[in-house]
């Protein structure tokens, strides 16, 4: 297990805006992401939060560290690094796709060590450990078929499926970060102390909006869903607004919707 360091906060999170002191936003990568792809999601939220943007080895400027391949082992090392966080400014979780599984096993990791949990965990185009993945192992795939079922499911950005070049280099990372998304399935987890929230793009086929409703089991907290139009990345600037009017809430302890 790594051991944490000052130094290694600043790999862990690279993109960290200026300290406010406010709330504290944590985001987690989809598969084949890093960092700066939340960093550039976020930004109308930096007047509302301090962001945090976790970048996970083997990508970008870790591009030469080893991948992780099992969920487990990713959340017990992040946790290790947010153990650096001790003050009790409060804080949320944003995971999309593979990042909201591992947001939910951090947060899981977090309370079995009788460590604070964040206020809110909103979950992004990703369906529960006990649900069936839509998506295929594509770590078991050759890189042709697997490029193929990634076109396929919608489950990678346009723009990096137009570059052949860019789709040969993020491969690699896919398939170990969609390894990593199987080695947590039927993970036997308890349900957290939290408020839930649920996010979900109407056409997505890799999370449908039903299969999402199964994340309720995993909350001791209140529990909402919202659907939006579009595909797996259906997250634009309207969504954008509205969670940071959640995120709001939170800061003041108050119950978050994205309800209109």
């Amino acid at each position: 297990m790594r051991t944490p360091s000052g130094m290694a906060r600043e790999l862990w999170f690279p993109y960290a805006s200026r300290p406010r002191g406010k709330m504290r936003l944590f985001t987690f990568p989809y598969a084949g992401s890093g960092a700066s792809v939340f960093q550039r999601w976020f930004l109308p939220l930096y007047d509302q939060v301090d962001l945090y943007a976790l970048q996970l080895p083997g990508r970008e400027g870790r591009s030469q560290e080893s991948r992780y391949r099992d969920m487990q082992t990713a959340a017990n090392d992040v946790v290790d690094c947010l153990e650096q966080f001790s003050d009790d400014i409060p804080c949320c979780f944003f995971g999309h796709s593979m990042g909201a599984l591992l947001a939910f096993a951090v947060a899981s990791v977090l309370q079995e060590r009788g460590r604070p949990l964040p206020q809110q965990l909103l979950l992004s185009g990703m369906v529960a450990p006990h649900v069936p993945q839509q998506v295929a192992p594509l770590h078991q795939l050759p890189p042709a078929q697997a490029i193929g079922v990634l076109q396929a499911m919608g489950g990678v950005p346009a723009v990096v499926l137009a570059e052949e070049d860019l789709m040969q280099m993020y491969l690699p990372i896919i398939q170990a970060d969609i390894q990593m998304v199987y080695s947590y399935a039927n993970a036997q987890a308890r349900p957290l102390d939290l408020d839930m929230i649920c996010l979900s793009g109407s056409q997505d086929r890799i999370a449908p909006p039903s299969q999402m409703q199964q994340w309720r089991r995993y909350t001791q907290g209140s529990f909402e869903q919202f659907v939006f139009a579009g595909g797996h990345f259906f997250l634009d600037a309207q969504v954008m607004s509205r969670i940071k009017a959640v995120l709001a809430g939170a800061r003041h302890n108050q119950p978050g919707t994205l309800a209109v």
